[in-house]
């Protein structure tokens, strides 16, 4: 079935795979935050040992970066799988959830080589920050616009908890600007708690 946006004909199965094509190369450009150690640095094994186990953060970073895009993705999945059709409102927004997808590995990198820097870790979590306002944004103006979402898609249950998810997801990089006053370096792992998301909300 063909789901469209009204006026030109734009199929909302081409903004899916649009999406799906940026989220791909985002998650695979974040691998490049781990940098190889070039051979003139190396000259044993241990030395390749050390440098390895030397970059945990980096490591780190790139783990919980790649699972919040993840999930980030499995949200805008989420809210174009119950699409019949879309509007220039929520086109837009998805195109402008796109370009900060896409500024996570710079901002990720920045955060793994920067970890001990305050404004590193702000600006990653302001990126995610973003990201989770805009995906509270799209899921409101389909809330509000409900001749969008198809009739067998979803019931009003279901729309008042996924609200509470995106808000709950908005309160996450949040916390982890707050933290990240405090101890910089461990404010990322606040995104740990996406994972436990069920203990805190319930259907």
């Amino acid at each position: 079935m063909k789901r469209e946006i009204s006026g030109p004909q734009i199929h909302v199965n081409r903004i899916e795979a649009l999406t799906d094509g940026v989220f791909a190369i985002a998650m695979t450009i974040l691998v490049l935050s781990l940098e190889v150690p070039s051979r003139n640095q190396i000259t044993s094994q241990s030395e390749l040992v050390q440098n390895v186990m030397g970059k945990g953060y980096q490591f780190m970073s790139y783990f919980i970066s790649f699972f919040v895009i993840g999930s980030i993705w499995i949200s805008t999945i989420r809210r174009t799988h119950i699409l019949r059709k879309t509007d220039y409102k929520h086109f837009w927004l998805n195109m402008l959830n796109l370009f900060f997808v896409t500024t996570i590995p710079f901002t990720t990198s920045l955060m793994g080589d920067y970890g001990e820097f305050e404004f590193a870790e702000l600006l990653f979590h302001f990126n995610i920050l973003v990201l989770e306002i805009i995906a509270l944004v799209q899921w409101q103006n389909l809330i509000n616009n409900r001749d969008l979402i198809r009739e067998d898609a979803i019931d009003d249950a279901n729309l008042i908890y996924y609200r509470k998810v995106y808000i709950f997801h908005v309160i996450v990089p949040l916390l982890g600007v707050a933290v990240s006053v405090f101890t910089p370096v461990w404010s990322n792992l606040v995104y740990l708690v996406i994972f436990f998301r069920v203990f805190f909300i319930r259907r």
